[in-house]
């Protein structure tokens, strides 16, 4: 036994029916509510660094973390210990290559400390010098007290 049934059809009908038959399949969308801001206490946080451990200290894993952390207002990279040794093109290398891609994560990114280079190389790289002033840390300022 066969069963035979023709359905009649108008084809300028059947794209829209097939439209809204396949829009009925998709999941409806929910409403995404809004994440309240941070509104806790907000803290600094000071990353202290030398010219041996800048690398492992001023990571850009960790300074993600703290980027991304909403109780951090400001993240200060301090410079300490010896930086005599430093040449004009070291000077340079550091800002270029190390300092400034750090700088551009964020602008809770901040410099604090005292970079005390041999007199005479950061004048070298004055745009450096300027530079790294501009970010908050001071240069050579155990002579700038001696004025």
């Amino acid at each position: 036994m066969q069963f035979k049934k023709i359905f009649p059809y108008n084809i300028k009908k059947a794209v829209p029916m097939l439209a809204l038959a396949g829009a009925t399949l998709l999941p409806a969308c929910k409403k995404i509510e809004n994440e309240k801001p941070y509104t806790g206490p907000k803290h600094d946080v000071e990353l202290p660094f030398t010219v041996t451990t800048g690398d492992e200290r001023l990571s850009i894993e960790i300074l993600q973390q703290y980027i991304n952390d909403p109780s951090v207002e400001s993240i200060y990279m301090v410079a300490e210990g010896d930086w005599d040794r430093a040449l004009s093109e070291n000077i340079a290398f550091f800002c270029d290559n190390f300092m400034r891609p750090r700088i551009k994560m964020s602008p809770k990114l901040r410099g604090r400390g005292d970079f005390n280079f041999k007199l005479g190389e950061a004048a070298k790289v004055p745009s450096d010098s300027l530079w790294l002033t501009q970010q908050g840390w001071t240069i050579n300022k155990k002579y700038q007290k001696q004025k």
